[in-house]
């Protein structure tokens, strides 16, 4: 009796601590932070210009992306691929969202880069975007509205906004930021 009782105890406790790490408030930046944040790259001032509004208005916030098991046991990223979101406090369809993939590997960095082409070619048309980082490819058409890029270790993934000149715009100033 004590062993059921302790093992409901124990598989209550594990579902608890599931819930509580997938309902986890993002960090959150009311204002510019140190150089240690990868979400750093775009300052408020940028991000203003870019969607037309004032500094004031928007609202800067980070949150790591799950990765698999299998990457974190043979540590595929030197830091933990991040999500980096730049909204208007008042108005929600203005923002920038991008994802930053670094790699401890190059090549690992360009075999995803060809998989994440290679997936969105067999959904829509893929443009190459000459001029920006190593290599950079754009998904334009009905579904998507995507530009991805590399640079050494590092995979830039704009998903908004949904203008082709602004999403090139958002990955020159990550990729020319981020990279030494």
């Amino acid at each position: 009796m004590k062993l059921k009782l302790g093992l409901r105890l124990t598989i209550i406790s594990i579902i608890f601590l599931v819930m509580c790490m997938l309902f986890t408030v993002p960090l959150s930046f009311a204002a510019e932070t140190d150089n240690t944040n990868r979400c750093t790259s775009i300052s408020l001032e940028n991000a203003a210009t870019i969607l037309a509004v004032s500094t004031d208005d928007l609202h800067k916030s980070i949150s790591d992306i799950m990765v698999s098991p299998e990457d974190i046991k043979k540590k595929t990223f030197k830091i933990q691929p991040c999500n980096c979101a730049i909204r208007s406090k008042t108005n929600f369809l203005k923002g920038i969202n991008y994802i930053i993939y670094e790699y401890n590997d190059p090549g690992q960095a360009r075999i995803d880069f060809k998989k994440m082409q290679n997936s969105y070619g067999t959904l829509s048309e893929v443009d190459v975007v000459p001029d920006i980082g190593d290599e950079t490819f754009w998904v334009g058409d009905n579904r998507f509205q995507r530009m991805v890029s590399i640079k050494g270790d590092v995979v830039v993934d704009v998903l908004s906004p949904k203008e082709f000149d602004l999403q090139k715009q958002i990955i020159s100033l990550v990729l020319g930021n981020s990279i030494d």
